[in-house]
C-alpha cells in the first residue's frame, strides 16, 4: 500500500482507526528525499516537540521538511490528539502497536525512524516486528531495550495509588500516581530533563512545560522498570545489517556515554550497523536531553541531516 493510498482523500492528518494514533504529514509532494521519516517523541511530549523550540523557532520536523523530506509526525495512543483511548490503561505494548499499524495500515511503505526518549524502546520493537519498513533509526537521546537495563529502581514507597521512585540510571525521584495521567515535576524538569545543559534557554523552561501533556502512568512505571512491560527485543534478526545512530548529548544524565555504549553493544552484537554520535566528540558541548529545544538546534540539525544520510536517507 502507497502512503497516498493509505491517507483517506489524500489528507495530511489522521487518526489510525484501530489505535487512535494521531499523525500529520509535513512536506511536499514530490519528495526530494527517500525514505520518508517517522517522528516519535518522548513521553510527556506530543509530535509538536518536533515541530517548535520554546523559543519560537521552527523545529527539525519542519525544516527538514522545506528541504524536501517528507516528514510523519506523530502523537503515541491515549496521548496528545491521538483519541478514543483511556490513558490511564496505555501500557508500552498498547504504543507499539499503535505504531506497527500505522507502518502498515497508513504509511505502507520503509521509513527512517527518528525518536526522542522514552520513544526508543518502540523504535526498537519496530525494527524487531517490522524490520522490512524500518529503513534505518537515528535515534534522539533514545531509551534502551528492557534488554539493556542493568538493576532496579528504588521504589521509595508505593501505596498502591502512588509510588515514589528513584530512578536507576539518574537517582532522580519520580512520583507516579495511577490515579491520573502524570505531569513531569521540578525534580524531572530540572535534574533529568535540563540537568547541566547550558544550552537551554532557562528563560522558556515555562514554554517548554506549557508543551507537556499527561504521561501514562503505567508506562512511566515500566520505563522506570517498576513494572514488567518495557519493550524487550526477543528476536535480534531484524537488526542485522540495520543502519542506526544514536546521537547524544555530553550532559544528559539518562544518556551517560556508558549507558549509550552499552546500547550500541547490545545492538552490534545482534548486527546492526550502528555508531554513537556523541556531541562533545564533535566539539560541541554542553547538550542536554532537550537537544531539539536548545539554543544550538539549527547548528545540530546539520549534524542530524548527516546521520539521516549515514542511515539511508538519500536525495531522489
Amino acid at each position: 500500500m502507497s502512503a497516498t493510498a493509505g491517507r483517506a482523500g489524500g489528507a495530511r492528518v489522521g487518526h489510525e482507526p484501530r489505535t487512535g494514533l494521531y499523525w500529520e504529514l509535513l512536506g511536499p509532494d514530490e519528495p526530494g528525499f527517500d525514505p520518508p521519516l517517522l517522528f516519535i517523541h518522548g513521553g510527556g511530549a506530543t509530535g509538536a516537540c518536533w515541530r517548535a523550540t520554546p523559543d519560537g523557532r521552527r523545529g527539525w520536523a519542519d525544516l527538514l521538511a522545506e528541504r524536501g523530506h517528507r516528514a510523519w509526525v506523530t502523537d503515541w495512543p491515549g496521548t496528545g490528539r491521538s483519541g478514543n483511548r483511556n490513558g490511564l490503561e496505555i501500557a508500552y505494548a498498547d504504543v507499539v502497536e499503535g505504531y506497527l499499524t500505522l507502518l502498515r495500515e497508513t504509511i505502507g511503505e520503509p521509513v527512517v525512524v527518528v525518536c526522542h526518549s522514552m520513544g526508543g524502546a518502540v523504535t526498537w520493537q519496530l525494527v524487531e516486528h517490522a524490520p522490512e519498513l524500518v529503513a534505518g533509526v537515528l535515534s534522539i537521546a533514545g531509551a534502551y531495550p528492557a534488554n539493556a537495563m542493568t538493576g532496579r529502581s528504588e521504589v521509595v514507597s508505593d501505596d498502591g495509588q502512588v509510588a515514589v521512585v528513584d530512578f536507576v540510571d539518574t537517582g532522580v525521584r519520580n512520583s507516579v500516581d495511577r490515579r491520573v495521567m502524570n505531569l513531569y515535576g521540578d525534580g524531572y524538569v530540572y535534574k533529568q530533563g535540563i540537568a547541566t545543559s547550558t544550552r537551554f534557554p532557562m528563560d522558556q523552561v515555562d514554554a517548554m512545560r506549557a508543551g507537556f501533556v499527561g504521561l501514562p502512568p503505567r508506562m512511566l512505571l515500566q520505563r522506570l522498570g517498576v513494572e514488567p512491560g518495557l519493550p524487550r527485543v526477543e528476536d535480534g534478526a531484524g537488526f542485522v545489517g540495520k543502519p542506526i545512530r544514536l546521537l547524544t548529548g555530553g550532559e544528559d544524565p539518562a544518556h551517560t556515554r556508558e549507558i549509550e555504549e552499552r546500547t550500541v553493544a547490545m545492538l552490534r552484537g545482534w548486527g546492526a550497523d550502528i555508531e554513537l554520535v556523541w556531541l562533545p566528540d564533535r566539539g560541541i558541548d554542553g547538550n542536554g536531553h532537550f537537544m531539539f529545544f536548545e539554543e544550538n538546534s539549527d547548528e545540530l540539525l546539520e549534524i542530524v541531516a548527516e546521520q539521516l544520510t549515514a542511515v539511508g536517507v538519500a536525495a531522489r
